[in-house]
């Protein structure tokens, strides 16, 4: 167990690492040696685990992004030439990918605190409902 809230053991950080770049719950938990039902609990639960793979997605978002982008004048190079002949499939995915046609970045939160706070109107709205 951690001994700060906001600090994740290894096994929680490898799992958010393999949740963030794709992995399913199942995999991750046979990839740390936990169970299903343990890496379940950290993402529907956790809120320190929650912001680290929100953070961690943010991450991999930004880098992703970054490579695109910088793929987008080589894009526009090709668009250049082949505009009256020839395919520019390839090029028009490097600029749908590049946010051009509008991608939306990852939004979760990657403050403890902030989720927190979600958690706790998601709960008053759950009570309220039930009355």
């Amino acid at each position: 167990m951690p001994t700060k809230p906001d600090t994740l053991t290894p096994q929680q950080q490898l799992a958010a690492d393999l949740l963030a770049i794709g992995s399913s719950v199942t995999d991750a938990s046979e990839a740390v040696g936990v169970t299903r039902q343990t890496v379940s609990e950290w993402l529907n639960h956790s809120l320190p685990f929650q912001a680290a793979l929100n953070l961690r997605q943010r991450e991999l978002w930004r880098d992703s992004s970054e490579r695109l982008r910088s793929l987008v004048p080589k894009a526009l190079e090709i668009l250049a030439r082949r505009m009256d002949s020839g395919s520019m499939v390839a090029a028009v995915h490097v600029l749908k990918a590049a946010g051009l046609y509008g991608l939306s970045a990852p939004a979760g939160s990657i403050h403890v605190a902030e989720l927190d706070a979600d958690e706790s109107v998601r709960q008053r709205q759950l009570m309220l409902r039930s009355l």
